[in-house]
C-alpha cells in the first residue's frame, strides 16, 4: 500500500471520518446513567463472572462507565450465532445463508428481531440479580422496573444500529470496530494499573511475554488458512497452457471469537439458574444441587477446562456450518473443476471433510490457548487479572487486519479504474 495513494484517496478519508464520528457518538451516549441502579453496585456485579467480563468486552469497554449501553452487542452477536446453528437443521435459514443480497438482508432483519427479546432477557437478568443482592429498593414501582429494562434494551438496539451504520458507510465491520475501540480505549489505563500492582520484576516480564504470545497467536489465527488446489481442465492459463489453477481457502478459525463468546454465554445459564434456585428454592435437594453447580463455577481451573471443551465443540460446529463439504464438492463439480489426485463426487467430499477436520483441530487448539492462557497464568503464577484476554487479542488482530484489507481493496479499485480510463 503506497502512502501517497492512501492520502490522496478521498473515499478512504470519508469512511474513516464517518467511522470516528459514530464511535464518538457511541462513547458520548454511553455515559448516560441508568436511573435507579447504583453505578458501583452494577460495576461490582459485572466484574464478578466470566460471562459479564465478556459482556464488558461486547459493550465496547464500558465497564468503567456504567450507562444505558452496557449490554452492548451481546444480544445481536448471540442472535447471529443462533441463526448459524439453526441453519444446520432448518432448510429455509440455510437457503438465506446461501442466497444473494436479498436473502442476506432478510437474514439481517430476522437477526435484529431476535436480538430484541434477547436484550430484554439480559436486562431482566441484570435487574433481578441486583434486586436479589439487596442493591435496589425492596418494593420498586412497576414503572421504574419497566423503564430500566426498556432503557437497557434500547441501549443494545442503539448500539446495534450504530454498528450497522459503520458497516454500510464506514470502514470495517461496525460491531467489530465498536468492540475494538473499547479495547484500545481502556488498554493504556489497564496496563498502567496492572504494572503498578506488580512489585516483582520477573512477574512484570511474564505479563509482557504472555501478552506478546497472545497477540502472536491471534495474528496467526487471523491470517492462517489452508489452500486446496483446484484444476479447471477446460480453462486456459494466462501463459496459454491448458489447465487453469485456483484455490479453495479454508481458514483455521472461520468463526473468529464466536465459539468462545457463545460457549461462555451457554455456560453462564446454569450459573444464573443455580444462583436463583439456591436463594429462592425451599427444597433442600434442589438447594444442594444448585450449591454443587456454583462450586464448580467458583473453581476457576475446573471452569476453564469445561470452557475449553465447549469452545472446541463450538469451533468444529461453526467450521462445518460455514464450510459444508457436500455443497463445496457439488459446486466444484458444477464448475468443471477437480482436486488434483482426487476423483470427483464422494471422494472429493471426503477429501474436503478430512481437510476441514485437520485444519479445524489446529485452529481449535490455538483458540483454546487464547482462552485458557490468561486465566491459567493468573492462577498458577498469582498474577493480577491480565489486561488483554485471548478473546480481546483475537478481536484486535482480526479487526485491524480486516480494515487494512478494506483499504487495500479501495485503493486497488481506484487504481484499476484509472487504468481503464
Amino acid at each position: 500500500m503506497k502512502l501517497k495513494n492512501f492520502f490522496q484517496n478521498s473515499e478512504i478519508f470519508s469512511k474513516i471520518g464517518f467511522t470516528l464520528l459514530i464511535v464518538l457518538l457511541f462513547r458520548a451516549v454511553a455515559i448516560i446513567p441508568i436511573p435507579g441502579i447504583p453505578t458501583d453496585a452494577l460495576k461490582d456485579l459485572l466484574e464478578g463472572s466470566s460471562f459479564f467480563q465478556v459482556l464488558g468486552l461486547l459493550s465496547g469497554g464500558l465497564l468503567q462507565s456504567i450507562g444505558i449501553l452496557i449490554i452492548g452487542l451481546g444480544p445481536y452477536i448471540n442472535a447471529s450465532y443462533v441463526f448459524q446453528l439453526l441453519s444446520v437443521v432448518v432448510p429455509q435459514i440455510r437457503d438465506l445463508y446461501q442466497g444473494g443480497p436479498i436473502e442476506r438482508r432478510a437474514l439481517t432483519m430476522y437477526t435484529r428481531f431476535l436480538s430484541v427479546p434477547l436484550a430484554i432477557l439480559q436486562s431482566v437478568v441484570i435487574y433481578s440479580l441486583l434486586s436479589r443482592l439487596g442493591l435496589l429498593s425492596e418494593n420498586p414501582a412497576p414503572l421504574q422496573v419497566v423503564s430500566v429494562i426498556a432503557l437497557l434494551t434500547f441501549g443494545s438496539v442503539f448500539t446495534m444500529w450504530l454498528g450497522e451504520l459503520i458497516t454500510e458507510f464506514g470502514i470495517g465491520g461496525g460491531s467489530s470496530v465498536i468492540i475494538l475501540v473499547g479495547i484500545l480505549a481502556t488498554l493504556p489505563r489497564d496496563l498502567s494499573t496492572t504494572f503498578q500492582s506488580i512489585t516483582e520484576p520477573y512477574k512484570q516480564g511474564i505479563v509482557v511475554a504472555i501478552i506478546i504470545i497472545l497477540v502472536i497467536v491471534a495474528v496467526i489465527m487471523a491470517l492462517s488458512f489452508r489452500k486446496i488446489k483446484l484444476i479447471y481442465a477446460r480453462r486456459v492459463r494466462p501463459d496459454g497452457m491448458p489447465g487453469y489453477i485456483n484455490f479453495i481457502p479454508i481458514s483455521i478459525n472461520p468463526a473468529g471469537v464466536m465459539p468462545v463468546i457463545f460457549a461462555i454465554s451457554m455456560l453462564d445459564l446454569p450459573r444464573l439458574a443455580a444462583t436463583y434456585l439456591s436463594q429462592n428454592s425451599t427444597d433442600q435437594a434442589i438447594i444442594n444441587v444448585a450449591t454443587s453447580i456454583l462450586a464448580v463455577y467458583n473453581n476457576q481451573l475446573g471452569f476453564d477446562v469445561i470452557l475449553a471443551i465447549i469452545t472446541v465443540l463450538f469451533a468444529f460446529l461453526s467450521a462445518f456450518i460455514i464450510f459444508r463439504p457436500k455443497d463445496i464438492a457439488e459446486n466444484i463439480n458444477k464448475q468443471g473443476a477437480y482436486i488434483e489426485g482426487v476423483r470427483p463426487g464422494r471422494d472429493t467430499q471426503k477429501y474436503i471433510f478430512r481437510a476441514l477436520i485437520f485444519t479445524t483441530v489446529f485452529g481449535a487448539i490455538l483458540l483454546t490457548v487464547l482462552t485458557l492462557l490468561p486465566n491459567l497464568s493468573v492462577i498458577v503464577l498469582g498474577l493480577p487479572q491480565l489486561v488483554l484476554t485471548g478473546t480481546g487479542a483475537l478481536i484486535v488482530a482480526s479487526v485491524i487486519l480486516d480494515i487494512i484489507r478494506q483499504i487495500q481493496a479501495i485503493l486497488s479499485t481506484k487504481h484499476e479504474s484509472k487504468d481503464y480510463y
